[in-house]
């Protein structure tokens, strides 16, 4: 496999996805981390009083816009169909070779894009507050 700059540059939009995942981890966990704090200097409590729970399946991370994932995704695929000469399952989207030609080789842009838009889609939720 080639090392092309369409690869690098979505390798390096997959990279700053990670980072991003990464930095919210450390944010939940800094979130829990003063909750708890907090609930230690509350008076009547036992020092080690544990967190109230989420109820279960419920995911550590929420969606900030389902608007933006269905872009992240819709400029995934167009990547895709624009790096296979804009065919899909065999069928030609655009029939013009010039244009197909002109176009097909910006295909790490759409993809990359999408990465990055796909990666401020997510926030993490703060700890539960205990219910007075």
């Amino acid at each position: 496999m080639e090392l092309t700059t369409g690869m690098i540059v979505v390798l390096v939009a997959m990279v700053l996805f990670y980072l991003r995942v990464a930095m919210l981890r450390g944010q939940k966990k800094r979130y829990e981390r003063e909750y708890a704090l907090k609930r230690r200097k509350v008076h009547g409590r036992s020092k080690g009083a544990a967190l109230p729970q989420n109820t279960s399946g419920t995911p550590p991370y929420q969606i900030t816009s389902w608007w933006l994932v269905a872009l992240a995704i819709f400029l995934a695929i167009t990547g895709v169909i624009m790096n296979n000469k804009m065919t899909i399952l065999s069928l030609n989207i655009i029939n013009n070779p010039a244009f197909v030609d002109k176009y097909s080789e910006f295909w790490y842009i759409p993809v990359a894009a999408g990465v990055l838009i796909f990666a401020l889609c997510f926030k993490v939720q703060k700890p539960k507050e205990d219910e007075k």
